[in-house]
């Protein structure tokens, strides 16, 4: 699967049904009650970042901010969450 962000173009590993089963599950923890549980949230970028096959190389060009939205990025994708153009 491809991402792009950062002008580039990002390979990560597709997402199996159990993984997807996995982040959604995570994410229920992450976004309770219309509120962002921040450990929770980096629990479910971490494991994001497990899935997505990149290693720390791909990132070390990058801040941390960077980082997570990069991931945040990926878990949308992998989540289909991913904005349609109207």
């Amino acid at each position: 699967m491809k991402v792009n962000m950062f002008k580039k173009e990002w390979e990560v590993k597709s997402i199996t049904y159990k993984e997807k089963r996995e982040l959604w599950q995570l994410s229920l923890n992450a976004f309770k009650d219309g509120t962002t549980d921040q450990e929770a949230y980096f629990v479910l970028l971490n494991k994001v970042e497990d899935i997505s096959g990149l290693k720390e190389k791909d990132l070390e060009k990058l801040s941390m901010a960077d980082i997570d939205a990069l991931l945040q990025e990926i878990y949308s994708q992998y989540m289909g969450l991913e904005k349609k153009d109207s």
